[in-house]
């Protein structure tokens, strides 16, 4: 009987060790977005499998067609989508965040120029990634074509983090440029000379600080946003929602200027939330998913919410802070 427990309690552990150590293999959904297989085990349910792959329920169970009501039963497949909120190719992550490989399966006729394309980043990154030296992979082997964030306490995955190149923080508001005055030149004094008048310096004209302006030269999209749809699942065709009104300030982004992906932050929303911003002096409106809180970013500034200058762009905003109405699912 002794013998069959050390056996039994020996296999637990071999599976366990087995199940960190597995590779994270992708795949691409019909909309061409990569996710993760998840086989449900025991005792989990959708708040510890968000917790194991850094990534709020309200997200994965629609995606999977589920509510979080559901139930769920062991060696059920889920599907875990990666998003800007869990998935690391390039720009932010947190302190408390270490990163986990992800891997493609290369296929017959695929290389690292297409496999980058693919998985949309760049050919110096994958080859960084892989230690590989040209373009040629082999058939069936893995690559990895990015990372998974998870949380270093809250994720068993962490345990295969690994390092890579060093990025910032997320996303910090940047600070404005001190204006030095200028200490003023020490004049020779001038002699007058018989018959020559003493030269004056013309009057100095004062030059008004103007306030910075959004750039929307860039801009190349029109509409409410990418997360439209998502919003619409979230809070049930927006009839559980909750809301509230404030100002807010704009932070630059790259996002959102050709592909309608707008970000927001903001206090006690959870992350991955769409939230609908709304501008009352025009009555134009735009989706946001949510990067985190104002008070990570801007502690102390007394905002209700800051976002992302495409965003603000599309809802016709000018100024560095605004007024906007915000509504978010229950």
């Amino acid at each position: 009987m002794k013998r069959a427990f050390s056996f039994a309690f020996v296999l637990l552990i071999s599976i366990a060790a087995f199940a960190q150590t597995t590779p994270l293999l992708v795949q691409l959904d019909n909309s061409n977005q990569p996710y993760l297989n998840h086989s449900i085990g025991p005792k989990e349910n959708f708040y510890s499998i968000g917790r194991i792959y850094n990534l709020s329920p309200r997200v994965f169970a629609p995606y999977n067609g589920l509510e979080l009501t559901s139930p769920l039963s062991i060696g059920q497949a889920l599907k875990i989508p990666l998003n800007e909120v869990n998935f690391w190719q390039t720009g932010t992550r947190k302190e408390n965040e270490t990163v986990v490989p992800v891997y493609h399966v290369v296929k017959q006729g695929e290389s690292v120029t297409k496999i980058s394309q693919l998985f949309k980043t760049d050919n110096a990154s994958i080859k960084s990634w892989n230690n590989l030296n040209s373009d040629a992979v082999s058939v069936g082997s893995k690559v990895i074509i990015g990372f998974l964030k998870v949380d270093k306490t809250l994720s068993p995955l962490a345990a295969q983090g690994m390092n890579v190149r060093s990025e910032p923080t997320l996303v910090k508001q940047e600070p404005k440029a001190e204006v030095k005055k200028e200490e003023p030149k020490k004049q020779e004094p001038v002699i007058a000379k018989k018959e020559e008048p003493v030269k004056q310096d013309p009057p100095k004209v004062e030059v008004k600080k103007e306030e910075p302006k959004i750039d929307v030269s860039a801009a190349s999209y029109s509409g409410n946003g990418f997360f439209k749809d998502e919003f619409n699942r979230q809070t049930n065709n927006g009839k559980q929602v909750n809301g509230n009104a404030g100002a807010g300030s704009v932070f630059k982004s790259t996002s959102g200027w050709s592909d309608g992906k707008y970000y927001v932050l903001i206090d006690r929303v959870e992350k991955g939330t769409i939230v609908l911003i709304k501008n009352p002096a025009n009555g134009k409106a735009v989706y946001a998913k949510v990067l985190g809180g104002v008070e990570e970013t801007s502690p102390g500034s007394g905002l209700m919410f800051r976002l992302s200058n495409a965003a603000a762009s599309q809802l016709g905003v000018s100024a560095e802070k605004f007024n906007a109405e915000l509504l978010w699912g229950k």
